[in-house]
């Protein structure tokens, strides 16, 4: 039933917009959803999306997300084995979803909590994005909270130990310099070396190893010549030729990410 049908039947118009109120009433930001909230729906962005993965053992693939509302208050969404592919094409970074009743559970033991509680997206949970012509609801704006650690303090973090996961650290980074592909380490794994820079014009070399070689490290090749800004997250630093920095097998990578600091720095 489209608006103008509405508008002419009054009853239609009052069922409409009660639908809408009880719809809206299951509407509830992150902060809201515990494991006792029966039924919800939250509007979020997705802001990370890393690489699936398998756990120790080998038997289990999953994936991990980060989502956030419009108070950029965050939590992680797991996805499991058959579900990570189901969900792929739903689930891009930086587009806007209505989740609804996915699992709430406290997050497993061994991980760094984004939450106090996290979520798991199975084959019962509603995923549904939100289209840029939607206005009625549109999407949410493009997320603005972004802590990232200055490049002089580089050299102080623990030698081949992950940092930028706690309190959502992260680098960010003119790519001025791309190499290609090459193999290198003790069992000659595939990777790719890129110089990247700060507004200080400090640099550093920071290598894309297997995967993150073939995906991120293809497009930023391909877009060197305009300088792309990088977010990097969940890296190491090395000695590799000296100081540099290096991805792990849970590192993220934006490429040239809608945050206003990506924006001043693709301008300076």
């Amino acid at each position: 039933m489209d608006l103008d049908t509405l508008k002419l039947n009054p009853l239609g118009l009052t069922y409409a917009f009660s639908i809408y109120r009880e719809y809206m009433e299951y509407r509830l930001t992150i902060d809201k959803i515990t494991p006792q909230t029966k039924e919800w729906t939250s509007k979020v962005h997705l802001i990370k999306k890393p690489r699936p993965r398998k756990s120790k053992d080998g038997k289990t693939r999953f994936q991990i997300v980060v989502v956030q509302d419009e108070n950029e208050d965050k939590v992680a969404a797991v996805l499991y084995g058959e579900d990570i592919e189901k969900d792929a094409h739903k689930l891009t970074p930086f587009s806007t979803y209505l989740i609804s009743t996915a699992k709430v559970r406290i997050p497993l033991p061994y991980r760094v909590p984004t939450n106090r509680f996290e979520w798991v997206i199975d084959r019962f949970t509603v995923v549904e994005e939100v289209k840029d012509d939607n206005i009625q609801d549109p999407p949410l704006p493009p997320p603005t909270r972004l802590n990232t650690i200055h490049f002089a303090y580089l050299q102080e973090q623990q030698q081949n130990k992950e940092f930028g996961n706690h309190n959502f650290t992260h680098i960010i980074a003119v790519v001025v310099n791309c190499g290609s592909i090459k193999y290198d380490g003790a069992n000659s794994n595939k990777c790719r070396e890129i110089i990247i820079m700060d507004t200080g014009m400090n640099s550093f070399i920071l290598m894309l190893w297997e995967d993150f070689d073939d995906v991120d490290g293809s497009i930023l090749a391909a877009q060197v010549a305009k300088y792309p800004v990088i977010v990097a997250k969940r890296i190491t630093r090395t000695t590799y030729g000296g100081l540099s920095l290096s991805t792990r097998y849970n590192s993220v990578i934006l490429i040239n990410p809608p945050y206003p600091q990506v924006g001043r720095l693709q301008n300076w």
